[in-house]
């Protein structure tokens, strides 16, 4: 049976093998008569009429109808809608790095050179259109940083505000994490997450990282940490790297490091896993009843039936 169509009380329909067993009763019974009388022998050639068999056709009128009370007692429904009645995702802010280094054209994308903040942004758009029962914004920031979009579940609005941005000069990701953190205190009962994204070697502007991340921690905000690499460089300064690293795991999140898109594909999935078990979904189906089609039918049978019994096919004592 369909997903959009079911019976409330479908015990009922085992009413419909009596009804079943009341027909096969009544053909048992044989020919019902138009007429009763005392003698057959004075019908004579009334017995040739035309109309034959109307108690076999009133009968059957009968069980149909009966059958069709016993199916709207089943209470038929169809779905009209499915309604969210509480559809809670996570609240993640995205922070990217929109220095003049990411304008570097280093980042291999399914097979082609682009800079680090055009792979950073096709990837990015992929994973919020991933998660569309997510509240998403984005927090640029170069030497300073800038609220682009605040939390929203119009992704389509978002997509076009990443689109847009552009590379500046200079590193702030400190001023960038706490202007992420300030937009998601307004969601003190749910999940709070944060994704930074750089390729920063340094930071040239802002509060320092460590202080930032430490006054996050209490907040319940997680912050995912993205390091975007050359290729070619085969590790970080351990500074940068290792303060990175201790932002992320005090507040309980994770860092990474990524050269390419599809490391960095491989980045979102593995976010996506971790806070994927944060969401709630509960929806609500709208059912539409269906007993009226049956039941008024039903009624118009039984009309018909009564009708048609005490005018043309009139029993006669």
């Amino acid at each position: 049976m369909d997903d959009g169509f079911r019976f409330a009380s479908p015990w009922w329909l085992l009413a419909l093998v009596l009804v079943a067993g009341l027909g096969w009763w009544r053909g048992r019974r044989g020919r019902a008569g138009a007429l009763v009388f005392s003698s057959i022998h004075l019908l004579g050639t009334t017995a040739q009429a035309v109309r034959r068999q109307p108690g076999r056709w009133l009968a059957a009128l009968r069980l149909a109808a009966l059958a069709l009370v016993v199916l709207a007692l089943a209470q038929p429904q169809d779905e009209k809608a499915t309604a969210r009645e509480d559809t809670r995702g996570i609240n993640l802010m995205l922070v990217l790095d929109f220095s003049g280094t990411m304008r570097t054209r280093d980042f291999f994308l399914d097979g082609r050179r682009v800079s680090r903040s055009e792979g950073m942004k096709q990837i990015s758009g992929e994973f919020i259109q991933a998660r569309p029962n997510d509240r998403v914004g984005l927090v640029w920031f170069d030497r300073d940083a800038y609220l682009s979009s605040p939390l929203t579940l119009d992704h389509a609005w978002l997509l076009e505000r990443l689109r847009r941005e552009t590379n500046g000069t200079g590193t702030d990701i400190g001023s960038g994490l706490v202007i992420a953190a300030q937009h998601l205190q307004h969601h003190t009962n749910e999940t709070r997450v944060i994704i930074l994204m750089t390729d920063a070697e340094n930071i040239s502007a802002g509060p320092p990282l460590d202080l930032v991340g430490e006054a996050l921690r209490p907040l319940g905000v997680r912050i995912h940490c993205v390091q975007i690499l050359s290729p070619s460089q085969a590790n970080t300064p351990p500074d940068l790297s290792e303060l990175l690293t201790h932002t992320a795991v005090r507040t309980g999140g994770e860092f990474f490091r990524v050269r390419t898109g599809g490391d960095l594909r491989a980045v979102y999935a593995a976010i996506d896993k971790l806070e994927k078990q944060k969401l709630r979904d509960r929806r609500q189906k709208g059912w539409r009843e269906l007993f009226p089609w049956l039941a008024v039918p039903a009624l118009g049978l039984l009309l018909a039936e009564q009708i048609l019994a005490h005018t043309r096919w009139r029993r006669l004592p």
